[in-house]
């Protein structure tokens, strides 16, 4: 049998080596707090994990954009000038960066429904506890680890893979799955079971018989459908919509 394999993304091998993770508050005291917790659970783990802190939405936005990169971002919603949902937001569509895991970190518990399009990684409330942030950090490092794995798919006689955090959703078009990222679109004969199958528990939710998305890439959901980040619109099955709602409500609500 011929064997191609077909690496659609050049990236790090699988495990985390190095994380570069920001704090942005105005309030110097949670800061320190949340540095201090960060780098002692980077002791206990023997993790190399380098922080920076920024005190206003405006100094953190910047330096993004500059190109210095980061893993993860703990992020107040109530800063200042530029709030917290306003920098999310900027990263997201402004930038164009879906890799960046964002935490937001707020006093209020009504914000937590209303940062979909941000797409957080989770909502914490004040007071930030080392429970807290221990809990986030091996949330953070276990995704990372699992979307790094690979889908697996025949054409012909070739095996082709396609990293998951590269997968914007699955279709199933009659006997044929199409799978859409951000380089296009693959089609292969197999079934949505099968397809399932292999990415269960790794941040993709059916949505439609027809459909199974990747959660990392939608931006709105609404009742009856959903917004992807590539401007698709796809449609939530009334078998699925109490289902869905339910783990919204579980992946949002605060911490």
């Amino acid at each position: 049998m011929n064997l191609v394999v077909n690496q659609i993304m050049m990236g790090k091998s699988e495990g985390i080596t190095k994380m570069q993770i920001a704090i942005c508050d105005d309030e110097t005291g949670t800061c320190s707090d949340i540095e201090e917790m960060i780098l002692n659970f980077a002791d206990s783990r023997a993790l190399q994990i380098e922080t920076e802190v920024f005190y206003s939405g405006e100094a953190l936005y910047y330096s993004i954009q500059k190109q210095c990169f980061f893993d993860l971002i703990f992020l107040d919603i109530q800063l200042l000038q530029l709030d917290g949902v306003s920098v999310g937001k900027q990263i997201r569509e402004q930038l164009g960066n879906e890799k960046i895991s964002i935490v937001y970190i707020s006093s209020k518990e009504t914000y937590a429904m209303s940062l979909f399009q941000v797409r957080p990684l989770d909502f914490l409330i004040k007071p930030i506890t080392k429970e807290k942030i221990v809990f986030i950090l091996e949330k953070f490092i276990r995704l990372s680890k699992v979307n790094k794995k690979e889908f697996y798919f025949h054409i012909g006689k070739s095996i082709y893979r396609l990293y998951l955090d590269e997968i914007y959703y699955f279709a199933c078009n009659g006997r044929k799955i199409e799978v859409y990222t951000d380089l296009g679109k693959k089609e292969f004969y197999g079934s949505m079971y099968e397809v399932w199958k292999q990415v269960e528990g790794k941040g993709f939710w059916t949505i439609h018989k027809s459909y199974i998305v990747n959660t990392a890439f939608v931006s709105i959901y609404h009742y009856d459908s959903i917004e992807m980040t590539n401007g698709i619109t796809l449609p939530i099955s009334q078998r699925y919509r109490k289902v869905i709602k339910e783990n919204l409500i579980q992946k949002y609500q605060g911490e």
